[in-house]
């Protein structure tokens, strides 16, 4: 789906709510996976700060402070799931990886 010009809201409609996350605790890999599960709602800005990510959710309406509250808190939300799925792909990789391994060299694949 196409947006035309006149779909784009101008910077006076734009309403913003600004948060921080600390960059020692999360990933830039996490938090782009989150916010991408949350670009449907609104858009995102990031910026670094010494060890805090300043984050932005740009709407491009105005929104309830109850409506942008859930999504601050459902962004955190699913921050954490990328970060902890991060962490268990790689305490898990090596035992996948041989999972997979066997499971290949008995098909015949590798022939």
């Amino acid at each position: 789906m196409n947006a035309s010009l006149e779909d784009v809201p101008s910077s006076d409609d734009i309403s913003v709510h600004e948060f921080r996350i600390s960059s020692e605790a999360f990933s830039w890999a996490s938090i782009k996976k989150a916010s991408y599960s949350l670009s449907g709602r609104c858009s995102f800005d990031f910026q670094s700060e010494g060890k805090d990510i300043v984050c932005r959710l740009l709407f491009s309406a105005p929104q309830s402070q109850k409506t942008v509250a859930a999504i601050e808190l459902a962004f955190r939300n699913e921050l954490l799931d990328q970060d902890l799925r991060t962490i268990i792909a790689e305490e898990t990789g090596p035992v996948r990886n041989a999972i997979l391994a066997f499971a290949f060299s008995k098909t015949g694949v590798q022939d």
